[in-house]
């Protein structure tokens, strides 16, 4: 190499330049590289947790496709993250199947009994919050295991037990205790259910009664088994015979209306997804009763701001964002539920039209678009899970599951190792009654058997040329919403890539009232100036994150991006072509 340096300083002389200042410019350090963050060419997972990430990286490592990965990652996070989703719950799948070129909206949420009425959660006209949380009746019939076994039947190319093997293995072997399940533990609506059941007691506390500490060794054998009977006997093992009953049994002795044949009945239903274009990209995601129609509402909205111009997380382009966000929670409440049971005009709601009448309403002041009787500013909790997946084949899930509340409504059935969904609370308790969650909902949303309520959860893929390049979603109850939508913006908008995308800080607002939350990180003189627009600011402080949970896979070129959130346990990984599986933080091969 020393002749290249001979060479230049001879060009250099032969212009009359300064040499010495010349040569301290060929051997100086770059000032500035590409940040190194996960990624590889042969397939890539992101989840709250870095079990359920390893364990869909070994799928695709031993030849599974995304689907299969997709299996296996959901059930992972059944055992090791309880407080957040599990096989008592349900969950929306949104996928892109390569092979047949066709994108799958599959609804396992999980429905109300058939024999649910309006007035469940009433008595003498006053809502039962008690009954509404903990009670047998905020128990839908649980759709995530059906679910996954319809995916993997009809997608995957593994047998359940292979998918399921991870899954078994923490559950029986062990598994480290995460920061978010020690903090959900203190929370007063988790120790109320751990006074209502000795079974959760036994499977989620020591032997002492006492909390698991981060990083704690926990094991969940009640379930390592039940697992083990799913995957030598299907699905079926679950939603009939004797496993079935003992649902049906405790969730109506806690005040449920089930019946055997609301288990036994139970199929994942197939939507159709929704789609829109937002800047040079197309946007797929999941109809009603998802929140996906809000989400492309709101971006329909912000088409009409240069945002790249106006500049990531500025005072303008945090107006516009918040002021397109508080439009589409508007709506959401208003005319949005289960398509099955009332009309949606879901081409109104996400066509380029509605959303340019919308977008006339702002100004540069602080708007408010919703009714805020009744409505008060409060700390909601944030739950649920999400995770991405994307193959080598061209394949992509982006799946989000929950049990709603921390750990559901506390029932465990003994001996059976996992807690039941409180799902029913989506529903409207009655009209105007205010959610757990910080919602108001009118009659489209109102209790009906065999309906399913309203979510905020909104998986979504954003193509590029027809294909996908992003798989993307959120936890975090409301801001689920909030969140997925600020991560498709810092993906198109501003170019960023998933370790980037969803570590700045975030914004969530959903009326002018109830305030617009910012985290720690946008200048005090941003926020003044959004104060002077009227915003009613809620000051995250440095300690704090907002519970914005998001994960998502990028495609870029022939490598796969993944990254989960550092606001909570989230985890990327990708997969190299000799076998090595990288994690956020770690190269090792496993």
């Amino acid at each position: 190499m020393m002749w290249y340096y001979i060479k230049k300083a001879k060009q250099i002389l032969l212009k009359g330049v300064d040499i010495m200042a010349e040569q301290k410019k060929l051997y100086m350090w770059p000032s500035h590289w590409r940040r190194p963050v996960v990624h590889g060419p042969c397939g890539a997972v992101s989840s709250n947790s870095v079990y359920a990430t390893r364990a869909g990286l070994e799928i695709l490592k031993n030849g599974g496709n995304a689907f299969d990965a997709a299996v296996a990652v959901s059930l992972v996070l059944s055992v090791v993250e309880p407080h957040h989703s599990g096989i008592g719950g349900g969950c929306f799948s949104l996928i892109y199947s390569s092979k047949h070129n066709e994108f799958i909206a599959l609804d396992g949420r999980g429905t109300a009994p058939k024999n649910a009425r309006e007035d469940l959660f009433l008595k003498d006209g006053v809502v039962q919050n008690e009954w509404k949380d903990l009670g047998g009746q905020s128990v839908a019939i649980p759709g995530l295991l059906r679910t996954l076994e319809v995916l993997l039947h009809k997608y995957g190319t593994m047998q359940f037990s292979e998918v399921a093997a991870p899954a078994i293995r923490y559950a029986e072997q062990g598994f480290g205790t995460s920061y978010t399940n020690v903090l959900t533990m203190y929370d007063d609506s988790v120790k109320r259910k751990l006074k209502l059941s000795a079974p959760m007691r036994e499977i989620y506390l020591k032997k002492d009664g006492s909390f698991y500490g981060f990083g704690e060794i926990q094991k969940n054998a009640a379930l390592a088994d039940l697992l083990k009977q799913i995957a030598k006997h299907g699905a079926d093992y679950f939603y009939q015979g004797r496993v079935a009953e003992q649902i049906v049994s405790l969730i109506n002795e806690r005040g449920g209306c089930f019946t055997m044949s609301d288990l036994i009945d139970y199929q994942p239903k197939f939507r159709i997804p929704i789609r829109t274009t937002y800047r040079d990209c197309e946007v797929v995601t999941f109809p009603p009763p998802s929140s996906g129609c809000s989400v492309i509402e709101m971006l329909n909205i912000l088409e009409h701001s240069d945002l790249k111009a106006l500049r990531h997380n500025t005072a303008e382009s945090i107006h516009v964002l918040a002021e397109a966000i508080k439009l589409g929670f508007a709506d959401r409440n208003e005319m949005l539920g289960d398509p099955d049971f009332v009309p949606i005009d879901v081409e109104k709601i996400i066509s380029k039209e509605f959303a340019n009448e919308r977008h006339r309403l702002i100004t540069d002041k602080a708007g408010e678009y919703l009714s805020v009787e009744f409505i008060e500013a409060d700390n909601y909790p944030g739950n649920t899970s999400h995770f991405s997946v994307m193959d080598s084949y061209g394949n992509a899930v982006s799946q989000t599951q929950t049990v709603r509340d921390w750990f559901g409504s506390g029932i465990v059935v003994d001996g059976l190792g996992f807690v039941l969904n409180n799902t029913m609370s989506d529903f409207s308790a009655a009209v105007g009654a205010l959610t757990s969650q910080g919602l108001i909902y009118g009659t489209a949303n109102a209790i009906q058997g065999g309906k399913t309520p309203l979510s905020s959860m909104s998986p979504c893929l954003i193509l590029r040329d027809g294909k996908p390049f992003l798989a993307i979603g959120s936890a975090g109850g409301p801001r689920i919403i909030t969140g997925v939508l600020q991560g498709i913006v810092n993906a198109v908008d501003y170019g960023m890539t998933p370790e980037r995308l969803v570590n700045l800080p975030y914004i969530h607002v959903i009326t002018n009232a109830q305030g617009l939350e910012v985290e720690y990180g946008i200048s005090e003189d941003t926020l003044k100036i959004l104060e002077a627009k009227g915003h009613n600011l809620i000051r995250n402080s440095v300690d704090q994150a907002m519970s914005t949970m998001i994960n998502s896979v990028m495609k870029v070129g022939e490598n796969y991006y993944a990254a989960g959130t550092a606001r909570v346990d989230g985890c990327g990984g990708a997969l190299l072509p000799d076998g090595n599986i990288v994690l956020e933080g770690v190269s090792q091969e496993i």
